[in-house]
């Protein structure tokens, strides 16, 4: 429910304005993106520092605010597919987590497209829209055409994946390397895991104080703040019911 949903129900003849509890979506997104940090073994905050470097890159691209929207949620929760594979995953699940370069190619590739299309289907449950699905769906693969599950390639591959490919590589190696190891690994994989054109924005931006920000005190609160807020979505209880149960299935 956007706020211009709200809006209009309340400019309803006679009517008055909803009395249900309403909860921003971003704050239950945020909430629920620590959950999922925690299911794929990464660190606190993965999800939401994701998401801030992927809407900084989105700015400099001048991607509209209405598209900036999805990618917000596509960004939160892209570990979605982390969440209870079902049963007839979990041995192929198990293999990727453990031993990601071992294995036949075919279970690899089957690992990774019960993963992405499990996370998929789970944020459409939630209600988010299918540009946020084809994101998560789409998020391993490589610009060289060498990812998985479709290995797809180049501009084949959608834009918001690249994008959140790129913000998601950026805070693992910076996590792991700080930010100076960060900005030479991302310029090592440009053209081969990632869209070059998108590196090279993202480097600008990290010349800019980019990861000053995002190594900086009150990160969530600026997070909350990217979504565009005209089209800032809200959610009642049973909308807060559906997103919990589907990314805590």
């Amino acid at each position: 429910m956007t706020v211009q949903a709200i809006a209009r129900a309340q400019r309803r003849p006679g009517g008055a304005a909803p009395s249900r509890h309403l909860t921003r979506t971003a704050d239950l997104a945020i909430s629920f993106s620590f959950a999922l940090d925690a299911a794929a073994a990464r660190p606190v905050g993965h999800g939401m520092r994701t998401c801030f470097l992927a809407m900084r890159l989105a700015e400099a691209l001048e991607v509209p605010d209405r598209d900036r929207a999805s990618l917000f949620y596509a960004a939160l929760l892209h570990e979605a597919g982390e969440v209870a594979p079902s049963q007839g995953h979990e041995r192929l699940a198990a293999l990727r987590r453990l031993m990601p370069h071992r294995g036949t190619q075919e279970e690899r590739r089957a690992a990774e497209h019960g993963r992405v299309r499990r996370g998929a289907q789970l944020v459409l449950r939630a209600g988010f829209d299918h540009q946020v699905a084809v994101t998560i769906m789409s998020l391993r693969e490589r610009w060289d055409g060498r990812g998985l599950p479709l290995a797809l390639a180049a501009e084949a591959i959608p834009l918001f994946a690249r994008i959140v490919a790129v913000a998601k590589g950026l805070d693992d190696a910076a996590t792991d390397a700080g930010p100076r190891g960060a900005e030479t690994l991302l310029h090592a994989r440009s053209g081969t895991d990632y869209d070059p054109e998108l590196v090279g924005v993202m480097l600008a931006l990290c010349g800019g104080g980019l990861l000053e920000e995002w190594a900086g005190d009150g990160l969530e609160e600026t997070v909350r703040d990217l979504e565009p807020s005209w089209l800032m979505r809200m959610a009642d209880e049973d909308d807060a019911r559906r997103i919990g149960e589907a990314l805590t299935a």
